[in-house]
């Protein structure tokens, strides 16, 4: 399930990656002219969101603000290492990591707050990178690269709905129970995914030693 639906993703990022782009070119050609990069960009968004962090102890809806400042920064970063030909493994690789520290920063925010179930948020917090990293394994072990890794797709079906719930949350929109419900929901998919794809490596690594014998 989870191979068919990563792949889908993929197709679906690529024509989404296109069209932003071109709705974009213009703002790219100004932010490639100030010498600023997408490496730029993706240290800038982790920086509102520690800022975010800091803030959101006094003031919730100006640290939903600042977080979603960080997320339009994050619309701009990969399209402006394309547009600037800066496109490379190591580039999306900043910006998965980047991503995944925003990510963090936002769920520390939440258990700093107590907005959710906390033992549910810090179950997130690890489960999340674990699934990461077995999925970049798991799909690309043997495929070429020009860094030390081939970044994966950013599995932002885990990160959206928590984040969608939160903002829900504080706006209003949302109960508190329906929001820990899409918390526990994407825990059990996460924690399904990384059975998965844990089988799948261990599989393939038995198959090897097993050809060689």
């Amino acid at each position: 399930m989870w191979e068919k639906l990563d792949k889908q993703l993929e197709v679906w990022n690529v024509k989404i990656q296109k069209t932003k782009d071109g709705w974009l070119k213009r703002p790219l050609f100004y932010l490639h002219k100030l010498g600023l990069t997408g490496n730029i960009i993706s240290t800038a968004k982790v920086a509102l969101a520690v800022i975010a962090l800091g803030v959101v102890k006094y003031s919730l809806p100006g640290a939903v603000v600042i977080f979603l400042s960080s997320y339009i920064f994050d619309v701009f970063d990969g399209s402006l290492a394309r547009y600037s030909g800066q496109n490379s493994d190591r580039g999306k690789f900043i910006d998965v990591l980047t991503d995944q520290a925003v990510y963090t920063l936002a769920v520390l925010a939440m258990i700093r707050i107590d907005l959710l179930n906390v033992k549910a948020l810090a179950y997130n917090l690890l489960a999340v990178p674990v699934v990461y990293l077995l999925v970049i394994i798991q799909r690309n072990e043997n495929r070429p690269s020009d860094w030390l890794i081939k970044p994966v797709a950013k599995l932002n079906y885990y990160k959206s709905p928590l984040y969608a719930a939160a903002v829900g949350l504080v706006a209003g929109w949302f109960s508190f129970g329906f929001a820990n419900g899409v918390l526990y929901v994407s825990n059990v998919a996460v924690t399904l995914h990384i059975i998965y794809a844990y089988i799948i490596i261990v599989s393939k690594h038995d198959f090897k030693k097993g050809e060689k014998c």
